[in-house]
């Protein structure tokens, strides 16, 4: 009994949420982005973090930039995915260790006010920023899509992408990564 319990418990860590649910709400949301992606081969954004500060994300061809001069890991979630929120103690840790050298964005894909996940930042001590708003549904797009949350995608400094995540990845294989992205 007690293996059955823990082969359960371990596949619910390692399992990735189903975003059926923001599917739905968002369907209205993911026509326009579709569309704005098939009118051209660039895309210019902006991902507005919730501290007020902003995310140049350029698009060209297949090429993907962004104004940053760190690695970025951008960390795909909602509030009431159960991995997503199990991974934030991981996140902070990775956020606080390489700090000076990666930026962690958590890019929200449900719709929330700014004011619920400062909220939901403050009760989860999340260290690193979260970007809320319609663009992130574009980025979304424009890295080749989000099938399951927590999906993660790494880039080193350069905006070249080091490795994509679905699902609850254990610490030590992040910062291996991390460390890859970094130097």
């Amino acid at each position: 009994m007690k293996k059955i319990f823990l082969l359960t418990l371990m596949i619910c860590f390692f399992a990735a949420c189903s975003n059926d649910k923001q599917k739905d709400k968002d369907e209205n949301a993911s026509a326009n982005i579709e569309a704005n992606l098939e009118q051209g081969e660039d895309v210019n954004f902006d991902i507005h973090l919730i501290d007020g500060n902003s995310i140049l994300v350029q698009k060209s061809n297949e090429k993907i930039t962004f104004d940053t001069d760190k690695a970025t890991l951008f960390v795909f979630f909602t509030t009431w995915c159960t991995p997503c929120v199990a991974e934030i103690p991981y996140l902070n840790n990775l956020q606080n260790k390489y700090k000076d050298q990666i930026n962690i964005v958590g890019v929200l894909l449900e719709d929330k006010s700014d004011e619920d996940i400062k909220a939901f930042k403050d009760e989860n001590k999340i260290v690193y920023e979260i970007a809320n708003g319609e663009n992130n549904y574009l980025l979304a797009k424009s890295l080749g899509g989000v099938n399951g949350i927590p999906t993660m995608f790494l880039y080193d400094k350069y905006s070249k992408l080091i490795n994509e995540y679905l699902g609850l990845i254990p610490q030590e294989m992040l910062e291996i990564d991390i460390q890859k992205a970094i130097f």
